[in-house]
C-alpha cells in the first residue's frame, strides 16, 4: 500500500516527527528503545519509489531516519534490528525507534553510519583485478556475516526461531525459478526493446532447464535448518567508516521477492548466494571500467580473467565466513557447496525481476549469469556444483 502525499510531504517535517515521537498523534505508535528526544533538523540523504532517507539532528545528536513509501506488512526491518540492538550485536545500526502507522512500519530511527559501501572497493579492485585487495575485504567480511547469522540463529521468537527444512520448503524455492521464468516470458519481455526480446526468453528457457536439474540438490537440504537472515546482503549494504569499522544496514529485505514473502525463513547460504551475485556486479561494472565497453557487452561477453577475479573474492569470503562458523560451532556446512550452487540461480533470479521492474538497466548481468550456470561456462558454480569449493 503506498503512503499518501500528505504522509509523503509530513516526514520532512522535524516539528510532526517529534509530535509522532511523543506519542500525541492518532495512528502513529512509537516502540523506542532510546529516547532520541525532539528532532531538530532533517536533510534527505537519498529518495526512491520504497523509502526516504533523512539525516536527522535529534537531541541526542545524528540519527539515520527511513522513511517508508510503501506500508508493507511483510517489512521485517524493525523486528530484526529490534533483536539485534537488543542481542548487543554491533555490527548493524542500532535501532532507536519505529513507528507504525496502523500495523505497517512507517518510520525507522538508527544510529547514524557514517561509511560508504564496500561494493565501491571491489569495483575498483575488479578494474584492476586485484585480489590482494579484495582478499583483505572478503577476509574481514566473512566473519561478521558469520556473526550476524549466529546471533540470529539464537532468536526464538516466532519470526526468526530456527525451523527444519521441509519438502514443501523445497517446493517453493523450486517453484520461484519456475514462477520468475514464466513472468520473464510475459511480464519481462514487455519490459525490453525488440532486439532483447531473444536474451529474456532464452533467459527463461535456462531457468527452467536449471530448476529441473537442480531440484535433487534443493532436496538434499531437507532437514538442515532455516533461519531469518539478511534477505537481500548485497555489497551495498555492507558500509566501511573511515575509522575502517564495518556495518550491515538495511534488512527490509528484498523490494521484489515475488512470488516470495520477505517474513519467509531461509538457509544462510542463501545470504552468501547474494553475495556471490554481488561480487558478479562488481567484477562486471570493474570490467566495464578498465575497458570502456558498453555494460551490456561486458555482461554478455565478460572476460575470463574477470569471472576468475569473481570466483577467487567469493572463495575468500566463503573460506573466512567458515572459519568463523566452525570456531563458533556454528551449524555444519559439508553440503553448502551444493546449496550455494542452487541458491546462486536463485538469487539471479531474483535479480532479473528486481532490474527489469525497477528498469535499471543491469538486467543484463543477472539473465547473462543464468546462461553461464546452465551451460556450464560459469566458473564459480561450476566449482560450487562440484563440490570443490
Amino acid at each position: 500500500m503506498a503512503v499518501s502525499d500528505d504522509l509523503n510531504e509530513r516526514d520532512s517535517d522535524p516539528t510532526w516527527v517529534s509530535t509522532i515521537l511523543e506519542g500525541k498523534l492518532a495512528d502513529f505508535t512509537p516502540k523506542c528503545l532510546t529516547d532520541v528526544g525532539r528532532i531538530k533538523e532533517l536533510k534527505i540523504i537519498s529518495m526512491g519509489i520504497r523509502s526516504t532517507t533523512y539525516e536527522a539532528i535529534a537531541d541526542r545528536g545524528r540519527v539515520l531516519i527511513k522513511a517508508m513509501r510503501r506500508l508493507e506488512d511483510d517489512n521485517i526491518e524493525p523486528l530484526v534490528l529490534e533483536y539485534l540492538t537488543r542481542s548487543g550485536f554491533k555490527q548493524a545500526p542500532q535501532l532507536f525507534c519505529s513507528v507504525y502507522y496502523g500495523n505497517y512500519p512507517y518510520l525507522i530511527m538508527t544510529e547514524f553510519i557514517d561509511g560508504v559501501p564496500v561494493a565501491a572497493d571491489y569495483v575498483t579492485a575488479a578494474s584492476k583485478r586485484d585480489l590482494n585487495m579484495s582478499k583483505r575485504l572478503s577476509n574481514e567480511i566473512g566473519p561478521i556475516v558469520s556473526r550476524l547469522h549466529y546471533s540470529l540463529s539464537k532468536c526464538r521468537h516466532s519470526w526468526c526461531k530456527p525451523e527444519p527444512i521441509a519438502e514443501d520448503d523445497i517446493n517453493r524455492w523450486v517453484g520461484r525459478l519456475l514462477w520468475r521464468a514464466s513472468w520473464l516470458r510475459t511480464e519481462g519481455a514487455s519490459r525490453v526493446s525488440e532486439n532483447e526480446k531473444p536474451l529474456i526468453y532464452e533467459s527463461a528457457d535456462a531457468l527452467e532447464d536449471l530448476a529441473t536439474s537442480l531440484r535433487p540438490v534443493a532436496l538434499n537440504m531437507i532437514g538442515e535448518l532455516k533461519q531469518r537472515t539478511h534477505g537481500d546482503l548485497h555489497l551495498y549494504q555492507i558500509m566501511r567508516t573511515e575509522s575502517d569499522e564495518i556495518f550491515i544496514t538495511d534488512f527490509e529485505g528484498e523490494p521484489y521477492k515475488m512470488p516470495g514473502n520477505k517474513m519467509e525463513k531461509e538457509p544462510t547460504s542463501r545470504d552468501l548466494a547474494a553475495l556471490a551475485r554481488s561480487l558478479d556486479y562488481a567484477a562486471i561494472m570493474g570490467e566495464q571500467l578498465r575497458s570502456g565497453a558498453p555494460l551490456s557487452y561486458v555482461a554478455l561477453w565478460p572476460p575470463s580473467e574477470s569471472l576468475e577475479w569473481e570466483t577467487s573474492s567469493f572463495s575468500y569470503l566463503l573460506a573466512s565466513y567458515r572459519s568463523a562458523s566452525e570456531d563458533a560451532g556454528f551449524l555444519d556446512y559439508n553440503r553448502i557447496s551444493d546449496e550455494l550452487s542452487f541458491w546462486l540461480v536463485e538469487r539471479a533470479s531474483y535479480e532479473s525481476v528486481y532490474e527489469l521492474v525497477a528498469r535499471t538497466g543491469y538486467h543484463y548481468i543477472p539473465l547473462s549469469a543464468i546462461l553461464r550456470m546452465r551451460d556450464g561456462k560459469d566458473p564459480l558454480f561450476r566449482l560450487l556444483s562440484q563440490g570443490r569449493l
